[in-house]
């Protein structure tokens, strides 16, 4: 493996223990870190990226960008020793996540792709499908995907 590590985030608690495990992962193999973010406001939850009533006419983008540097900070407070988090290179861009993330991947010559997974299942997972699963069908390098521990378990 010679290219960096593409992380996929979309700032759920899955996202953070996937970001978590790829930088280690970048840190053994030493490679590169990106952390992407692709900007998309789904119909399932529409003004995902509105937090604050006075900020609606804020454009998405920008939005997205200062929740980027939030989840960051959040991450990178709470492994202060994982060295490839703090010098992560950082993308945001819009589309559709599953798509945008393996053009990106093909874009850098990622070595992997990282993601978390929310697990949705029953009705949602067969209407709406999952990014993650997408993303590993048409990936044309290793996917790995992870799930934050359940609250209680060590």
């Amino acid at each position: 493996m010679t290219g960096p590590i593409l992380c996929a985030v979309d700032f759920s608690s899955d996202s953070r223990a996937a970001l978590t495990w790829a930088a280690g992962q970048a840190a053994l193999a030493d490679l590169a870190l990106v952390v992407l973010h692709v900007v998309h406001d789904p119909a399932s939850s529409p003004g995902f990226y509105r937090a604050v009533e006075e900020e609606w006419l804020r454009p998405m983008a920008e939005v997205a960008e200062q929740m980027m540097e939030e989840f960051l900070a959040e991450v990178r407070a709470a492994n202060p020793d994982q060295a490839k988090l703090q010098s992560a290179e950082v993308r945001l861009v819009s589309g559709l996540p599953a798509g945008r993330t393996v053009e990106m991947a093909k874009s850098i010559g990622a070595s992997m792709i990282v993601v978390g997974n929310r697990g949705r299942t029953g009705l949602p997972h067969i209407l709406l499908g999952s990014v993650a699963e997408r993303i590993a069908q048409t990936a044309p390098v290793p996917v790995v995907v992870v799930k934050a521990p359940e609250a209680g378990v060590v």
